[in-house]
């Protein structure tokens, strides 16, 4: 069973590869589409979140997880095989690509919800953290492989051959992940009865700032997100090849950092290491105003050994955050949690396309560095990150040691003059107070705030 839930997890992963960084971006610019409707069209799977709300309803009509999940999937993916059709054509509508995009992730994000609550009642509570590692591992392992051969084959074969390759990969992966599912036994729906009412998940104030900053967080991001690869491949003109080596690199250090980041987060709290990503996105944004067609195979490689550091930490505790803060398991924290991300995506993404429209013809330079309109926006999206910390500072955890109380405890205990003793005492005996400094600030920290858990 856990053979074909891996299986189906990496045929998937050759499929939503075409939904995400530069191959979209570089199939968005093959149907014409202009900075507002890429700005839109990246922004449709945070969206999509909004029909979560949806998924209960469907489930406990349709008990059939398995079922769904694979008609999810197939409603979601196979209209692809559209464009395939219409990249053949001399006249490619923009529309038809917005339309095959948006109706893909509408039904990907209800495929999702179906194939989390199966996987849920098929795999022990107390094995699921080895799973999802082991499975994760897997996925990102075919992501480096898949994405850089799909950049090479994209650079080798043009537009529109290399595009029509990738997407055949990809609808081939659609199949065998079908096929890998109807090999997973199907489970009967386990109901957690009556759902909580949506005003009692409003009346958690608690949850709600959360859902709050989620709200500003997703804003934030879809106002710039689009725009990196936009810039890369549109202003700049760098080979699909490279982006392929950087994306390599990125999820290398992710990787890496994930095992860190997931035994900090463990230990000093999930919002600790959120904070402290968040902090760290705020300055891979800002090297965009040097990434010009002089820097940018030196500045790629910066970018994503940051990117790759700071993302991970985001990626892991936003994760876990809504678990840790609801009071309960009830689809409807989550439906809401997703529903306010989703409402923010938009907002962001309209906006983001709009500014990114009107300084599309705005080129200068500052001290010789050349800056195009965009990278303004590049600028502006690190300070608009440090505004949202103000509201996850004000979500109450279980856990959390201020980052500015962590490092300040670290450092009052470097050494100053030798290396290899402080004051008669060794590095081992200074490793040790540290971690005794922190741990009495972590306890003293949760003995502010408790909240009734679920799990």
């Amino acid at each position: 069973m856990r053979f074909y839930l891996n299986l189906e997890g990496i045929a998937s992963t050759l499929y939503i590869l075409l939904t995400q960084g530069a191959v979209f971006t570089g199939l968005a610019l093959a149907f014409g589409l202009d900075e507002f409707l890429i700005g839109v069209s990246a922004a449709f799977p945070m969206i999509a979140q909004v029909f979560q709300v949806l998924s209960p309803l469907v489930m406990r009509k349709f008990p059939k997880r398995r079922f769904l999940t694979n008609l999810f999937n197939l409603l979601s993916r196979s209209p692809w095989m559209l464009l395939m059709i219409f990249l053949l054509l001399p006249n490619r509508s923009p529309s038809v690509f917005v339309i095959v995009f948006a109706f893909s992730q509408i039904f990907g994000t209800l495929a999702g919800n179906a194939w989390t609550s199966l996987v849920r009642d098929l795999i022990p509570e107390e094995e699921r953290g080895n799973f999802f590692g082991r499975r994760n591992i897997y996925i990102s392992l075919v992501t480096l492989v898949a994405f850089y051969g799909y950049s090479l084959i994209i650079e080798r074969f043009k537009d529109p051959l290399g595009y029509e390759i990738v997407i055949g990969i990809g609808m081939l992966g659609m199949l065998l992940s079908l096929w890998s599912l109807k090999k997973v036994p199907e489970v009967p729906f386990k109901s957690s009865g009556a759902l909580i009412e949506t005003k009692v998940v409003f009346q958690d104030y608690n949850f709600m700032r959360l859902c709050t900053f989620y709200f500003f967080w997703n804003a934030v991001i879809a106002f710039t997100s689009p725009f990196y690869s936009y810039h890369l491949l549109k202003n700049l003109n760098v080979p699909f090849s490279y982006i392929g080596v950087s994306t390599v690199i990125n999820s290398l250090v992710a990787m890496a950092f994930y095992s860190i980041w997931g035994k900090l987060s463990d230990r000093y709290g999930h919002k600790t290491i959120a904070v402290l990503g968040i902090i760290m996105a705020c300055y891979v944004s800002p090297l965009w105003i040097l990434m010009n067609q002089y820097t940018w195979k030196y500045m790629m490689i910066v970018d994503v050994v940051m990117s790759g550091i700071a993302w991970s930490a985001i990626n892991l505790t936003f994760l876990t955050l809504p678990m840790e803060v609801a009071r309960s398991s009830s689809p409807a924290y989550f439906a809401i949690y997703s529903t306010f991300g989703g409402i923010g995506g938009l907002i962001g993404a309209v906006l983001g396309g709009v500014t990114a429209k009107l300084l599309s013809s705005v080129s200068f330079s500052i001290l010789g560095i050349p800056i195009v309109g965009i990278q303004i926006m590049f600028f502006t999206a690190s300070f608009l990150r440090a505004l949202t910390l103000k509201f996850i500072l004000r979500v109450k955890t279980k856990r959390y040691v201020p980052v500015r109380r962590l490092i300040v405890s670290a450092l009052s205990h470097i050494p100053r003059n030798d290396m290899a003793r402080t004051n008669g005492t060794d590095l081992s005996d200074l490793g040790r107070m540290i971690k005794e400094k922190v741990e009495d600030t972590r306890l003293m920290e949760a003995k502010k705030w408790r909240v009734k858990r679920w799990w």
